[in-house]
């Protein structure tokens, strides 16, 4: 077996732009007994970067309570062409 290590780099705006799409994707697909939210490739929801590559968003995340803007991010992942991109998730700001 061959793993070759990847490297590639996300611009600070792609960063940015990530962010706020998984703003978004908390404040719509959180529950509302829980505040649990999670995508994956079952929803299809993706990301696409500074140089128009485009990516599937997995990621999982709750809220603190119902009604508060705070999150905590579980795992942030893109993935493309069987490749996974992993985030260090304390790179995103955590409020709506």
């Amino acid at each position: 077996m061959y793993c070759p290590k990847i490297t590639y780099c996300f611009s600070d705006d792609d960063i940015r732009t990530l962010n706020e799409r998984i703003k978004v994707i908390a404040n719509n697909y959180n529950d509302d007994q829980t505040g649990w939210f999670e995508v994956d490739q079952e929803q299809h929801l993706v990301f696409i970067d500074d140089l128009d590559n485009m990516y599937t968003i997995n990621l999982r995340g709750r809220f603190w309570k119902n009604d508060d803007p705070e999150f905590d991010l579980d795992f942030v992942t893109l993935e493309k062409d069987g490749v996974s991109f992993s985030f260090d998730v304390n790179i995103f700001d955590d409020h709506i």
